[in-house]
């Protein structure tokens, strides 16, 4: 897998609390979804901190993403400054993280809360790196925002513009939106659930 040869890539998985095992998925992961979490600079925003939480006062099986960004932590790589990127679950595993939706979603926490936190440039190289190896790994034909989930339009998250993240200095420069027709035509969208 690509991802795994991110140089700020650390592999915890079975090294975070845990109280069991999740499943194996039973659906194509469709979906990389990404909440935020508490400030980026308090004590308890880590993967160990998110997986102490999820197993002793949610009682889930374990730490509920995928991987978790860590801003507070940056690692010195070939290509400069990155927030460290926490591998926690294998990709196959039915973690717990954006309810109905967990079976065909892959959670990916970027640690801070960006209605207040700035996004620095070392988190922003990670989340962009980290999504580029996904798609090209296959992992995911979407990103989503906890909120654009079924069942979570009533959650702030997340509040950073993350597609527009993911062309951090990339090639693409995002397309300024084409001025509103006068007619529209509406067509019901086919559910991937």
């Amino acid at each position: 897998m690509i991802f795994s040869k991110l140089p700020q890539l650390v592999d915890m998985r079975g090294e975070l609390k845990s109280k069991g095992m999740y499943s194996k998925r039973t659906k194509t992961i469709t979906h990389r979804v990404s909440p935020f979490t508490y400030k980026k600079h308090l004590p308890g925003s880590d993967a160990a901190s998110f997986a102490d939480y999820h197993v002793n006062t949610l009682v889930w099986p374990g730490i509920g993403y995928t991987f978790i960004i860590e801003p507070k932590n940056v690692i010195n790589t070939p290509n400069g400054k990155r927030a460290m990127i926490v591998y926690a679950n294998d990709i196959d595993k039915l973690t717990y993280h954006v309810g109905n939706s967990n079976q065909f979603s892959l959670g990916i926490c970027v640690a801070g809360d960006y209605r207040y936190d700035d996004i620095d440039e070392a988190t922003l190289a990670s989340i962009a790196e980290l999504h580029t190896a996904l798609v090209k790994n296959g992992i995911g034909k979407c990103d989503k925002a906890h909120n654009e989930m079924p069942g979570y339009s009533w959650k702030a998250c997340c509040e950073y513009n993350y597609r527009e993240v993911f062309d951090w200095r990339g090639s693409k420069t995002p397309a300024k939106p084409s001025p509103a027709p006068d007619v529209y035509t509406i067509q019901e969208c086919k559910k991937s659930m």
